[in-house]
């Protein structure tokens, strides 16, 4: 073979290549959570819907949070055990998250907390409360309120 074909196949090869690796190396370096999901986390941890509880109900450990990196969604939750019941309970927090401006998904039935969703600082955040013992999770009656959200803006219920 000619020095020219060879030279020809090689660029060939090397411009495939770097077209089939170049797509594997972005995703590689921009998967995953970065310091922008930790500075959104400390942003959504000072939120009051947070530290809002029932008389009756305690809070257990420390604020927790996670940052999903799949979706780069980052949530923001607080553990409280109740002494009263459930429905005392999401009767709270639907009247707190009411008032402090969040509002209730169009799918809202008027009985729980469902999902609330509240513009904070320009981005989407969405807020649900959880009872832990639904997911297998848990003591008793213990429930998370969390708020999430993404760079982007955005979270889930």
């Amino acid at each position: 073979m000619k020095r020219s074909t060879i030279a020809v196949l090689v660029a060939v090869c090397v411009g495939v290549g770097a077209a089939l690796v170049a797509p594997i190396a972005f995703l590689v370096l921009t998967y995953g959570c970065t310091a922008d999901d930790d500075r959104l986390a400390a942003s959504l941890a000072t939120l009051s819907i947070l530290d809002a509880h029932p008389a009756s109900a305690t809070p257990q450990e420390g604020r927790g949070s996670s940052c999903d990196s799949d979706d780069r969604i980052t949530t923001v939750g607080q553990t409280y055990r109740p002494s009263g019941s459930r429905a005392d309970v999401l009767s709270f927090y639907r009247d707190i998250a009411i008032k402090d401006g969040w509002t209730p998904s169009p799918e809202d039935d008027g009985e729980g907390v469902g999902c609330f969703t509240k513009s904070v600082d320009g981005r989407g955040v969405e807020l649900s409360v959880w009872f832990l013992d639904a997911l297998g999770e848990g003591h008793g009656d213990d429930y998370d309120v969390h708020v999430s959200s993404s760079v982007a803006g955005g979270g889930w219920c």
